[in-house]
């Protein structure tokens, strides 16, 4: 009896969890394919379906590599959480769960800061949309990524004024300018923070919303 992929479980178990679909899980299992990173970092993993995916993905290769995942702590109590995809698929060994109290940027300090600082092949960017965590954020993650490096940056076009959470909380927006809200901030940080350091704009996946940049070498 044919036994079933790690990437096709994590479908059948948990394809109506949000947020990864497969479609963009297949770009995602062929991105890793042809580049074979080993230690990669990924910033928001919400129920952790994306965690699963790439876990999954490294091991149908058979890479030797292993996934650091951020997210808040209030992901603990999402049902189900990243701690319940992982334990059902197997691939508890292949993923540290990291939870923020309030913010990503500080677990990534503690990183930069370490006595014996990690550093990353390759890391996927799909939590704080706005201008000045995904920009700050960029900035601490070129600190970790290795020369080379690959950064892929989710929800390319997201907008404050199409956000599903700020339109369901309309009052979230008053602290903002009217020209913020109807910004592009993560394609901001890829015209401008992500060409300031140096990074080739590999190509764009427009159907997953998606940006894939090196580091200079």
């Amino acid at each position: 009896m044919e036994i079933m992929s790690k990437f096709d479980l994590v479908q059948e178990l948990f394809d109506d969890i949000p947020y990864m679909r497969h479609r963009e899980a297949g770009i995602l299992r062929d991105l890793i394919d042809e580049k074979r990173p080993r230690r990669l970092l990924e910033l928001g993993f919400y129920h952790g379906k994306s965690s699963a995916y790439i876990a999954a993905i490294l091991e149908d290769l058979g890479i030797d590599g292993h996934l650091v995942t951020l997210d808040l702590t209030a992901a603990q109590g999402r049902q189900p959480n990243i701690e319940e995809l992982l334990s059902r698929t197997g691939l508890t060994h292949r993923v540290t769960p990291l939870f923020c109290k309030r913010s990503y940027t500080w677990e990534l300090q503690r990183m930069i800061s370490a006595a014996e600082r990690p550093r990353f092949d390759f890391c996927y960017l799909d939590g704080g949309h706005t201008w000045d965590v995904t920009g700050f954020g960029v900035l601490l993650i070129d600190m970790l990524l290795c020369p080379g490096g690959l950064l892929l940056l989710d929800d390319m076009d997201w907008m404050m004024r199409t956000s599903e959470y700020h339109q369901s909380q309309p009052g979230s927006l008053a602290g903002f300018d009217e020209d913020e809200i109807d910004a592009k901030p993560v394609r901001i940080v890829w015209d401008t923070i992500l060409k300031h350091l140096g990074y080739e704009q590999v190509r764009e996946y427009p159907k997953a919303h998606w940006g894939l940049a090196r580091k200079p070498s």
